[in-house]
Parts: C-alpha cells; structure tokens; sequence
C-alpha cells in the first residue's frame, strides 16, 4: 500500500496503533504473525565441500580431470595387464589440480575472513518504540508493523514508516536514494502515488540515517518486505555466472584438446596401416598404439596453466590488499583487467561525500574569508544552526545536516575558535526550526544590546523577505544559479536588529538585511581527476549512475571529463520508457544517469553486458547492491558501504577511492597479459613437442624422448621458467592499452602465429637433428643431444615469450633479472643431469664442444624471432607514416593494430 498516500492518522487506523499509546503486547503479536518480523534471513555461507566443488567446477579444472580419469584408466588397465605402468602423467596432472585448488580455497577463505571481520563491526540496535503507552527500548529485529517509533539525531531508521510527527527533521537516503544532500521531511499526504522513494517526504526507510530534528514513525514494513529487503531478495534471484577468463580458457582448453585428439588419431591411423602393410599387425599392437595415443591427448592439455593462474591471482590479490582493495573472489582480480566500461556512483565514490565551505559572498558580489566576515554572518554560521560538536573516540566531529556541519567546520578553522563556546556566549529567545516546506531556519539571540533575528535557507525564500531592489535581487539571483549549475549549494544569510521590546514575527518578518550568500559542495576526490583520466586513456569508459538531479551530476561529471555536453546526461525515467534493444543504443552516447533507481542501475548493467561490455559497478548504497551483484565485478566501498552492497561485492574498497578501481585495472591487465605471456610459452613447447612425437611416430621411428626426460621437460613447462612468465610486473604502459573484449579469445592471431611459427621452427630442428645427427654427436651422445638441444629450445624461447608485442627482448633486460637467473638455475640443473645423473634419463655425457653446438643452435629461435619483430616494427613504421601523412587517424587506418593492442600486442 502506499502510505505515502495517506494521512497520519489513516495509517495509524489500518495498522490498529495509536500515536500515543502505540501497539498493546497483544497487537504486537498479531503484527509479527501477520506482517512478519523485522530482520532478513542472511545469506548461508558456503561450506568448504561446496567450495571445493565450486573451484573443481572452473571449466580447465573440468578438462584435467577429464585428462586425469582418462590418464589413470589406461595406465591402471597396462598395470593390470603387464603389471607394470608409469603413473607419473596421472600424478601431475593431479598435482597440479591440487594446487590450483588449494591456492584458490586459501586465498578466498583469508578474504572472507577479512571481510567478517570488517562487517562484524556492525551489531545489533536498540530503537526506542511506545507500546501500551510506554516508552521502552527493544531490538530492532522486534519491531513490528503499526510500531510508533521515536525519532532523533543520529538514530539508525530500522524498518520503513510514515511519519506522525516531525520537528526540523532531515534524513541521510544516500544509502537508499543515492542523494547526497539530506531530505528535509514533512508529515503532510502527498497524493501523487508514482512518486519516486527520493520524493516521499512524509516517508522514512530501512537503512537511512536521523541527520537533525526529531520526530515519530508508524512502522509500515519490516524484514523482507522493507525497500532495503527487497533489493536485498533481488540479490538472491540470479547469478552473475561464469566470468569472461573462464569461459576463455575453457574456449582454449578445449581448442588444445581437439588439436592433440587429431595429432593422436592421424599417429593411430597411419601407424595402424603401417603395422597392416607389414603384416604384423596384431590386437596386443593396436591397444599399445591406443595408450599412447591416448596419453598423447593427454600430454596435450595445459595442467600448468591453472596452476599459473592461481598463483597469480593469489599474489596479485595480495598486492592489491596492500593498495586498500580486498578482493573477495580470486578470479575478479582478471576480470577487472577486462573491464570496458565503468558505471560509478558520485557521492562518496567520485566525491568525498563531505560537504565543504567553497566561498562566501557578500551582497556586493565580492567573496569575503569567513576570518573576516561581519558579526550578523558568524552569528549565523554558529547560532542559526541546530549541527552540534561531539567527541566520539576522542575526536572531534560534527553532527547534524551537512550544511550545517560545514559553516561550523569553516568558521573553527578560519576564525580559530570554539564554536560550543562563541555559542553559548548568546542567549537564544526564539527559533523555527528548517521545515522542507518553508525551506529557512530562523533563531533570534540577544545581540548589541537588542535582538538579532538570523535567518537562512533557501535563496528565493529569505531574498524574498530582504529589502533589495527588484535589480539587486536578479543579480544576486544570477549569481546563484551559476553556483548551482557547477554543482554547488548556495545558502542565503539575512538579519534584523530590534530594540528590547519590540515585536516581531520571526517566521514572517521582512525588511530583512541580506548579508550574502555561502557556497557549499561535496568536493571531488583529488585523486578521482588522475583516475577517470587514466580510464579514458585505456579506453575505458566511465559512465556516472546517481540518485542526485540531473543539474549536479552533470556538472560533476564535466568537472571530471566524463561528459562534454548536455546531451550526454538522461534522467532515469527517460531510460525506463526504453526497450532493451533501444537502451543498449542509447548508452553508447549516455554519461550521466541522474535519479537512478536500484532496478535502472540494474537494467543498465545487464544491458552493457548484453552488448558485450566488462562491466564494473562501484557503489555504496543499498541502492547500488542489484547492479554491483549482476556486474562482471562489483565493487563496494569499505568505509561507507552498506553491509548489503559489501556482502554482493566481489571487491570492496577500504579507502572507498575511484583511484582505487584503477589500480586494480592495472592489476588485472597485468594478470592477463601474464597468462598470456605463458600460454604463448607453454603451447609453443606444446606445438614442437607434438609436432616432434607425431612426426618420429609417422615415420617409424623410436619415441624420442623416455617417460623421466618427458617428466624434467614438463617441469620447464609448468615450473621456474613458465611460473617467473607468469608474475611478470605491472608494465606502466598497461594502461594506454585498449579493453579485451568479452568474446576475444585470451589468444590473440598474432600469439597464434608466433606460437605456430616458433613451434613449427623448434619441431622441424628437432626432427632434422633426431634424423640426420647435424650436429655430429657420437654414438652415445645423440640421444642427450637431442634432449639437451630440445631443453635448450624451450629455455631460451622462454626469453621471446616475455615479450608479447613486437618489442626487442634485449630492451631493458636488466630488468628481467628473475628471468635471467631463473634460466640459468634451469640450465645448470640441466647439466648436472647430463653430465652427472646421467644413468636413470637414459642418456650420456656430452662433450663440451657438443654443449657448444646445442646452445648455439637453441640460440637460432631468439635471433630469428628478434629479425621478424624488426621487420615488423618497420612495417608498422611505415604504415603510421602513411596514416599521418594522409591525415587519418591510426585508429582509423589500423584498426588492426589496434585491436591486437588489447591483447597487449604491438
């Protein structure tokens, strides 16, 4: 029902509840069996059973154990057949499932912990309700529909109402609405009943907060059924599902699966005719041919590559902590890397959500320092104000309307004065309270040896009663409005003087004295000017979501450079008259949503997806929880967020700053170029190693590498080499890269071709080497030249892996010292094994002069590489070149190029 419809007492009647005596104990028991009570079941939290499938449930988890159960099933039936089978495949593969799972349960677990911790701070509270006409304490999950709550300062609204009562009442919605300045509220019927919650002034909600004032509430909803409850079940109703990474390397697992099932079929077949032709062909045969095709297969899936992607988004996680940003699930340290586009909330996240002195303006038109303002305007920064100062953990804070707070703050810095003191040297005689309706507060003190009437409020309500000429008025009017189209707040100051005795209305008086009018305004962030700066250079677009007007977040927004005009800011309502189809066309040119609702925020977001954005929801308000839990990442601000907006989140700020979100973009960029950089190492090992096998295979010849120098291979595949790939650090020109888009494959064409190019390249010397012997090994060296030469290979393509674009891997190799040393830890290891341990791989020592010729073979895959990047690097020279020669921009004629810059690659 819309009780924003009806009177008071109306109200009263339908809940059976008297504004005195409230409910009787009877009532309230009927009320709970009737309406329900006041609290929302809470999410259960998953178990660690649930959580260990959940992990084992990732789309390359699913692949591996596929691999795994195949692995083990024709190993287990050799075992039985022969009693004999190596399971060393199996074991690894198992390892590394292991791993990765237990990487991911660990680093979750610590943020879930953290964030208890941090939402363990807020308990349970006592609200003061009349019942049998009594004034008694109870909880607020007690509370009951047709309650008469007690109102005052710095109470907790615990259950939504109508009001009954209201003295200089205002609210703090910002939670609800996302307005940043506070509701004054009222107690008269509206009788429009679509009135946005913002508009309901005779109306308090679940969550909000008592800035100043007092007054009375019938409770009209409670638990579930509160706005706050709602939006708190719409975050139950579906799952974001499977982030954009998942599905990549579940697209790229399945893609090397396919290509390792045709390498083993095309062996099988051919091997199968072989056997056919020289007529030995034999059951025995074809199962040996079998298993090994099938561990071929098996060979072929990437084990290392959960593991690589666990342990960087661990670390990264980590690191992140330190830079105030608490990731509560592991994968959205990548998915925020992916991350298109950017729909902010503004107060609190963009501004500092702390209304501040910009300027004073005297009615000359001349801005005066508060240190040198006239008596009349401190009075009536001080005296005229119902904000007080307390102490609360022995600081010094400010409590009531924001305004309010601010002229204080102003006047203690500026005058350098007490403000509890310079008020108590007045004596007040007289005081109306704000009321939204007459929009001026009025306080009348001993002053001079009379009386001085102060007054603020409104500009058009206090000018109105000022003795200015009708001139004076529309400039002074002038100026305001260009105050509050940048986006600020502008309060009117006014006196009177009278004698001891005289009469007066306070509430009607003209012929007031203007004394000009303060500027006030929720500061942007300082660091939130950098953020959306670096945002656009990364081709991130930020599009501002506020329950504010249309005015002012278009203002901030220009301030910001999210918008440019006008025309780039819509109210909400305009949105809602819009099909799917027709929003998803107009966010393309949308910047500013101004009055936004939970369910407008929430469409936006599915809408931005639907088009195959990244999306990213930062918030505080329970407003904000249904966009922030359907985003691909959700972050919420730890400071001010609402409990409800922190338990949807996937992130959540301790600093609440914007600049914060963008550092953990580069974060993820760097995480996903990492994962790049090693898949383009580990598939190019792939691709020779297959290439090598298949093509011995076809040939007729024997395996060329035994079961332990295949292990030691897969070490360097998946260990040091590969793990150093994959924490590379953050590159500072991560940022002026272009978004990877949803569907792009985490492969890029060029990656593919380097990778096919370089594999091929190794694979086609491999064979030469296994068949002709070129480099002159003897006897007993050739099967450790082979081996040694293969190692080699990988070791120094390890180098051309760390650069992903067309960049030199010699330009700043100082910097890869990790890398560098990690090589050399390898190779030495290597040459123990050869030349010491020798026996159980199978091999022979080698000579130093053939050590010589396997490195400076190995060393071929870096020169040649180094002279394609040149070539390439001349190539886009010359197209730039063109391009700016004709005049056309480079994302006009290389939108190629371009495009491979989202992946990291130029």
């Amino acid at each position: 029902m819309d009780f924003h419809c009806k009177t008071a007492e109306e109200t009263l009647k339908f809940f059976g509840s008297d504004p005195k005596t409230g409910l009787t104990e009877n009532k309230v028991v009927d009320s709970a069996l009737k309406y329900g009570k006041n609290f929302v079941e809470a999410k259960k939290k998953n178990g660690f059973i649930k959580r260990l499938f959940g992990a084992l449930a990732e789309p390359m988890m699913t692949i591996l154990l596929i691999g795994f159960l195949i692995a083990f099933g024709t190993k287990f039936g050799s075992f039985l057949k022969t009693g004999e089978a190596d399971f060393s495949e199996c074991l690894g593969i198992l390892a590394a499932i292991a791993l990765s799972v237990t990487i991911t349960l660990v680093m979750e677990g610590s943020s879930e912990k953290a964030f208890l911790a941090m939402n363990g701070l807020c308990g349970d509270l006592s609200v003061k309700v009349i019942r049998d006409g009594k004034v008694v304490s109870v909880s607020q999950r007690f509370v009951v529909c047709g309650d008469v709550i007690l109102l005052s300062a710095g109470d907790k609204i615990v259950a939504d109402g109508r009001l009954i009562e209201c003295d200089d009442l205002t609210l703090d919605e910002s939670a609800l609405t996302g307005e940043s300045h506070p509701g004054g509220k009222t107690c008269a019927v509206i009788r429009c009943e679509n009135v946005p919650i913002a508009e309901r002034k005779n109306c308090v909600y679940s969550g909000t907060f008592v800035k100043t004032g007092t007054g009375k509430m019938v409770v009209t909803s409670v638990g579930k059924d509160t706005e706050t409850g709602k939006i708190a079940g719409e975050l139950t109703a579906k799952d974001k599902g499977v982030s954009p990474l998942s599905h990549k390397l579940a697209a790229l697992g399945k893609t090397i699966s396919a290509v390792g099932t045709t390498f083993a079929v095309a062996v099988f077949v051919t091997s199968v005719i072989r056997l056919a032709v020289s007529g030995s062909l034999s059951f025995d045969g074809v199962q040996e041919l079998f298993i090994s095709c099938i561990i071929t297969i098996v060979a072929a899936v990437p084990e290392g590559l959960p593991t690589i992607v666990a342990v960087s988004l661990a670390l990264n996680m980590i690191k992140l902590a330190k830079e105030n940003a608490l990731i509560k699930k592991m994968v959205a340290t990548e998915t925020m890397g992916s991350v298109s586009v950017i729909c902010s909330d503004k107060t609190g996240t963009l501004t500092e959500n702390k209304m501040t002195l910009v300027k004073f303006v005297g009615v000359n038109g001349k801005t005066v320092p508060v240190s040198a303002a006239n008596d009349e305007v401190i009075q009536n920064f001080v005296c005229n104000s119902s904000a007080e100062k307390v102490y609360e953990n022995d600081k010094e804070v400010f409590t009531g309307s924001g305004t309010e707070c601010a002229l204080l703050c102003a006047f203690e810095k500026e005058k350098k004065q007490d403000s509890v003191k310079y008020r108590k040297s007045f004596e007040v005689t007289e005081r109306v309270p704000f009321d939204s309706d007459k929009k001026y507060m009025v306080t009348a003190i001993y002053a001079g040896g009379g009386i001085r009437l102060l007054i603020k409020g409104a500009p058009e309500r206090v000018l109105e009663r000022c003795a200015l000429s009708p001139a004076e008025k529309n400039r002074l009017i002038g100026e305001m409005k260009n105050c509050q189209s940048a986006a600020e707040r502008v309060i009117m100051f006014a006196h009177k003087d009278f004698k001891k005795g005289d009469s007066f209305d306070a509430e009607t008086e003209n012929g007031l004295v203007c004394d000009g009018y303060a500027v006030l305004s929720d500061p942007i962030r300082k660091d939130a000017y950098k953020a959306v700066e670096e945002c656009k250079s990364a081709g991130i677009r930020v599009i501002m979501l506020t329950g504010d007007n249309e005015t002012t977040a278009l203002a901030i927004a220009k301030k910001l450079g999210i918008a440019k005009s006008e025309k780039e800011a819509v109210n909400a309502v305009y949105l809602e008259g819009l099909s799917d189809e027709a929003l998803i066309k107009a966010l393309k040119r949308i910047s500013v949503i101004a009055r936004s609702t939970p369910m407008t925020k929430l469409r936006v977001v599915r809408a931005l997806k639907s088009s195959g954005e990244v999306v990213a929801v930062t918030g505080d308000g329970v407003n904000d929880a249904p966009a922030i839990k359907h985003a691909d990442v959700g972050v919420a601000m730890g400071k001010s967020g609402s409990e409800i907006t922190k338990e949807a989140a996937d992130v959540v700020l301790l600093d609440d700053s914007f600049a914060t979100v963008v550092k953990a973009v580069a974060f993820g960029r760097n995480v996903y170029r990492n994962l790049q950089r090693f898949i383009t190492f580990q598939l190019s090992v792939n691709v020779s190693a297959l290439l090598f096998i298949t093509i011995a295979a076809l040939m007729g010849l024997t395996a060329p590498f035994n079961t332990l120098q295949l292990l030691w291979i897969n070490v360097i595949m998946d260990g040091p080499p590969a793990l150093t790939l994959g924490l590379t650090r953050i590159n500072e020109g991560v940022m002026r890269d272009k978004p990877v888009g949803r569907t792009e494959s985490i492969v890029s064409v060029k990656m593919l071709f380097r990778i096919l190019f370089n594999g091929v390249f190794i694979g086609t010397v491999m064979v030469l080497q296994y068949v002709f012997n070129f480099l002159g090994a003897s006897g007993g060296e050739v099967k450790s030249a082979t081996f040694t030469l293969f190692v080699a290979f990988q070791l120094f393509n390890a180098f051309n892996s760390a650069k992903l674009g067309s960049e030199s891997i010699f330009k700043n190799a100082k910097d890869d010292k990790i890398m560098i040393f990690t090589f050399a830890g390898v190779f030495v290891l290597h040459a123990f094994i050869v030349q010491v341990c020798y026996k159980p791989f199978g091999i022979s020592p080698m000579s130093a002069l053939l050590w010589v010729k396997c490195v400076l073979t190995a060393v071929s895959i870096v020169l040649i590489t180094e002279i394609f990047k040149c070539f390439y690097r001349k190539a886009a020279g010359v197209k730039k070149a063109a391009a700016r020669k004709k005049g056309f921009s480079r994302n006009v004629l290389l939108p190629g190029i371009n495009k491979n810059r989202a992946t990291g690659i130029d």
